[in-house]
C-alpha cells in the first residue's frame, strides 16, 4: 500500500463541492499544465458557467418550483418534474459556493421543496417514514434516492442555516436505518408491504449521508451506522474488485463513484485499512477498464460482458471525482490521470454553440448542456447529468491546482505525451 498523500490528512465532509473537501477556488493560480492535458483552466471554467448560468435555468419550472425531468431535443419539450430534483441541486449549491448567487441558493431551495411535497413519505403513521418514492415505480420507496436527499438538506442547512433542512435529513436518515435494519434492502415496496432484497444496491451513497449527518450533528452514532453500511458492502465486492450492485450480478457506471468515494472516506474516519483497500480495488478495476475515449461501459455483467453499447456520459466525470479522491488519498498519479481521460470524454459530450455543435444545432434549449446517452440514443438533456459535469470541472480545477508542482509533473507523465 503506498503512503498517504499528506493531503488526505483533512476529513472531507461532502462531495457536493469543493469547498467540501476544503478547496478554494482555484482563482489566477497557474494553469498551464491544465492546458498541456488538454484541459485548460478557462475552457472548463467557462463550460461550466455557461451551463450554469444560460442552460440550467432554462430547466427549472419556475412555477412548480423544481427541475422539468429532462428536454428532448427532438420535439423540444420538457419532461415533468421527477427524481431529478434530488442530484440536481447540487450543481447550485456548488456554484453558489464559486459565485455567491442567491438565485442559485434559491433554486436548489425550492426543488427541495417540492421533492418534500411530491416525492417524499411524510405520513406520521408511516414506518417507513422519509423514504424517498421512485418516479417510475411508484410504489417502491429507494434507499439510493431517499440518501440524496439527506446530501441534499444537510448541504441547504449548512448553507440557509435553517433547522428545517436538517430535521428533513434527520427523519429521512430514519428510512436509511431501517432499510439497515432489513438486511440493508435497497428498496421498500408499500404494495407488498415488505423489503426487498435485490435492487440497486448503492450502499456508497448511503455511507456518505451519514457521513454528513456526523458531521452535520457532532452525534457519532451515524458513523457506527456508516461503518456497518461500509461493513456491509465489502462483503457485495468481487474477486476482480468489481462491485455488482444491481441485484448482485451487473456493473452499473451510475453506482460506481459513490461506492469509490465513501470507502475511501470510511478509511479517513475510520482508520480501517481494509475500507481504503476495497475503495482503491474498485478504482483500480475501473483503471483497467476504461475506454480509449476515456469513458466506461454503463452496465457488464459478472462474466465481463457489455449489457449494452450505451454510455451514460454524466457517469463518467462523476467517476473522475471519486478517482481524484483516490489520489488525494494515495498520492498515486494513475488515478488523477485516468480522471483526465473522463473528463476529456465529457467535453466531447457538450452541445457547444458554433461549429461544435453535434445533433439539433439550430435548437437554442441544447446549447450548452450535456447529452443523456452516447451514442446519442433520445437526444434528452437532464440537469441530473449536468451537476455532474460542471461540479468535476471544478473539482478538477481547485483540486489540480492545489497540489505541489512535483505531484503535477508525476500526472503528466502519467497521461503521457498526445494521450
Amino acid at each position: 500500500m503506498p503512503e498517504q498523500n499528506p493531503q488526505s490528512a483533512e476529513p472531507i465532509h461532502s462531495s457536493i463541492s469543493p469547498k467540501d473537501w476544503g478547496l478554494a477556488p482555484a482563482g489566477d493560480r497557474n494553469s498551464e499544465v491544465l492546458t498541456r492535458l488538454r484541459l485548460a483552466k478557462e475552457d472548463l471554467e467557462n463550460r461550466a458557467k455557461s451551463n450554469t448560468f444560460h442552460w440550467l435555468p432554462r430547466q427549472f419550472n419556475e412555477e412548480l418550483g423544481a427541475f422539468q425531468g429532462y428536454y428532448d431535443a427532438r420535439t423540444r419539450t420538457f419532461a415533468a418534474p421527477q427524481n431529478v430534483n434530488l442530484i440536481a441541486p447540487f450543481q447550485c449549491l456548488a456554484a453558489f459556493d464559486r459565485f455567491g448567487n442567491e438565485m442559485l441558493l434559491q433554486m436548489a431551495r425550492r426543488a427541495a421543496d417540492w421533492l418534500e411535497t411530491n416525492l417524499v413519505e411524510t405520513h406520521p403513521m408511516s414506518l417507513v417514514l422519509g423514504g424517498v418514492l421512485d418516479n417510475i415505480k411508484r410504489d417502491q420507496l429507494w434507499t439510493k434516492y431517499t440518501a440524496d436527499y439527506v446530501l441534499l438538506n444537510v448541504g441547504l442547512w449548512e448553507r440557509l442555516n435553517k433547522e428545517l433542512y436538517l430535521a428533513r435529513a434527520t427523519q429521512s436518515s430514519r428510512f436509511l436505518l431501517q432499510a439497515q435494519n432489513h438486511a440493508f434492502s435497497p428498496k421498500y415496496d408499500h404494495w407488498h408491504e415488505q423489503w426487498i432484497p435485490q435492487g440497486w444496491q448503492s450502499f456508497g451513497r448511503v455511507i456518505e449521508a451519514l457521513i454528513a449527518l456526523r458531521d452535520a450533528t457532532g452525534d457519532v452514532v451515524w458513523l457506527e451506522r456508516a461503518r456497518a453500511w461500509g461493513n456491509h458492502g465489502r462483503k457485495l465486492q468481487a474477486e476482480n474488485g468489481c462491485f455488482y450492485l444491481i441485484n448482485d450480478t451487473y456493473y452499473s457506471s451510475d453506482i460506481a463513484a459513490d461506492e469509490i468515494r465513501a470507502l475511501i472516506r470510511l478509511h479517513t474516519r475510520t482508520e480501517n485499512q481494509r475500507f481504503l483497500e476495497s475503495g482503491l480495488a474498485f478504482a483500480d478495476w475501473h483503471l483497467t477498464r476504461q475506454w480509449p475515449s476515456g469513458a466506461w461501459p454503463l452496465s457488464e455483467d459478472r462474466w465481463g460482458v457489455p449489457v449494452t453499447d450505451y454510455r451514460g456520459p454524466g457517469d463518467m466525470p462523476n467517476i473522475a471525482i471519486a478517482l481524484l479522491l483516490a489520489h488525494r488519498a494515495t498520492g498515486e498519479a494513475k488515478y488523477a490521470a485516468s480522471a483526465v481521460r473522463a473528463l476529456r470524454y465529457s467535453l466531447s459530450q457538450q452541445q457547444v454553440p458554433g461549429p461544435e455543435a453535434t445533433h439539433y444545432a439550430d435548437d437554442p434549449n441544447t446549447y450548452w448542456g450535456f447529452w443523456s446517452w452516447d451514442p446519442a440514443y433520445d437526444y434528452t438533456m437532464s440537469a441530473d447529468q449536468s451537476t455532474h459535469h460542471t461540479r468535476a470541472y471544478w473539482f478538477f480545477i481547485d483540486y489540480m491546482l492545489s497540489l505541489p508542482s512535483a505531484q503535477l509533473d508525476a500526472i503528466e507523465k502519467e497521461v503521457g505525451p498526445g494521450k
